[in-house]
C-alpha cells in the first residue's frame, strides 16, 4: 500500500521544490502556488516560514517534511529581496517604501513562480515589513496585473 504523502509529492515534486526555492531566495515569509488542474480544483502548496510545506490535493492536506526528496526546482526569475526593514506600507493612502525596483523584482518573480506551472496556476508570497503586523501580500497569474495587497486594501502594480 503505497504513502498517500509520498504519491503527492511525487506527483508534484517539482512544484515542491520550486516553491521551497522561491521562499529561501526571496525571504518571503509566506508562499503559496496553486497549481492549474484543469476542470478539477487546484492544487495548493503552501509554505509558512518555520513550518513544513503543505500540499493539497483534491482536498486531502499532506505535510511536507524538510528534507523531503524532491526534484531539482525550475529556473525562476532573479530575485533581489529586501530587509524587512526597508519596506513600508500605509494601507489607507496606498504608499509603500521601499528601496527601488525591489517590489517591481518581487512582482516579477512571483509572476515566473505562477508562469512556470502554466495555465491559471496562481503564486502569492507575503513579504515582512516594518510594521510586523502588516505584511506585503503580492499575488501574480500570467496574463494578469501584479496585485499588491496590505491588509484587505488592494492595489494593482503599475508596470
Amino acid at each position: 500500500m503505497t504513502d498517500p504523502a509520498a504519491a503527492a509529492l511525487a506527483r508534484h515534486a517539482i512544484a515542491v521544490a520550486t516553491v521551497l526555492e522561491f521562499a529561501a531566495r526571496s525571504g518571503a515569509h509566506r508562499v503559496v502556488l496553486l497549481l492549474d488542474a484543469g476542470d478539477e480544483p487546484p492544487t495548493m502548496l503552501e509554505l509558512v516560514h518555520g513550518a513544513p510545506l503543505e500540499l493539497t490535493e483534491a482536498g486531502v492536506t499532506h505535510t511536507i517534511e524538510a528534507g523531503a526528496g524532491v526534484d531539482a526546482p525550475l529556473p525562476l526569475p532573479e530575485l533581489r529581496p529586501a530587509p524587512a526593514t526597508a519596506l513600508q506600507v500605509d494601507p489607507v493612502t496606498g504608499e509603500l517604501a521601499a528601496p527601488l525596483g525591489v517590489v517591481a523584482n518581487l512582482g516579477e518573480a512571483l509572476l515566473g513562480l505562477a508562469a512556470a506551472f502554466g495555465g491559471r496556476s496562481v503564486a502569492t508570497a507575503d513579504f515582512p515589513t516594518r510594521d510586523a503586523d502588516r505584511p506585503l501580500t503580492i499575488a501574480a497569474r500570467q496574463g494578469e496585473p501584479i496585485v499588491l495587497a496590505v491588509g484587505e486594501e488592494q492595489f494593482v502594480l503599475s508596470q
